[in-house]
């Protein structure tokens, strides 16, 4: 079964953390936390909407020292903080993740578990914003860290990213673009996940 994964909306949602908490009863492995543009405090007052049992399926894209207070277990780095620092020190009880836009790329994320890949398909989310996969695209690189398609997924395009031999999927404008069926659209998604 291809791994699941929901990175938030960018910006606030009425009722999100709700909506997001509803995500780990109904089986979501790992939620994304990515606010680009949010304070720390706002991202304390989003972790504080979670269920504190739910803490260790959150991954934290800023304020890593947030992780201590919260129980969290996973960081990731975005690829700009990858690329301008010297991050080296792996030794932390995390799972660090990281995201990829090009498939050259593979080489430098060793050190991670698990890398975003995209936009594969044109995003949902952000329009204009194109897909840079093609017809018969396929991930067939020896890869030491998982990659996990992130970009215009939806129900409709799950089999075609389990042929190209990704091994998960991230969602976020096929469960944020209509708020009111977040969950019923995550759960056609997690059903069509578990069937291919």
């Amino acid at each position: 079964m291809m791994e699941l994964f929901v990175i938030a909306y960018p910006t606030i949602l009425k009722d999100e953390t709700l909506l997001v908490n509803q995500l780990f009863d109904a089986g979501l492995p790992v939620f994304h936390l990515r606010k680009p543009t949010a304070h720390e405090a706002t991202y304390r007052k989003f972790l504080d909407g979670i269920l504190p049992e739910y803490h260790n399926r959150v991954a934290l894209h800023h304020f890593h020292a947030l992780a201590n207070d919260y129980n969290i277990k996973r960081l990731h780095h975005t690829e700009s903080f990858r690329k301008n620092s010297t991050i080296g020190d792996f030794s932390q009880p995390y799972t660090y993740s990281t995201s990829i836009h090009q498939l050259a790329e593979i080489d430098q994320i060793k050190s991670y578990h698990y890398s975003f890949f995209g936009p594969v398909f044109n995003s949902l989310s952000k329009p204009g914003y194109m897909g840079i996969t093609d017809t018969g695209f396929s991930v067939t690189q020896s890869k030491t860290t998982k990659l996990i398609a992130l970009g215009g997924i939806d129900l409709n395009n799950i089999g075609r990213v389990k042929a190209m031999n990704f091994d998960g999927i991230a969602l976020l404008g096929s469960i944020w673009n209509e708020p009111a069926q977040a969950i019923i659209n995550f759960k056609k998604i997690q059903a069509k996940c578990q069937q291919i």
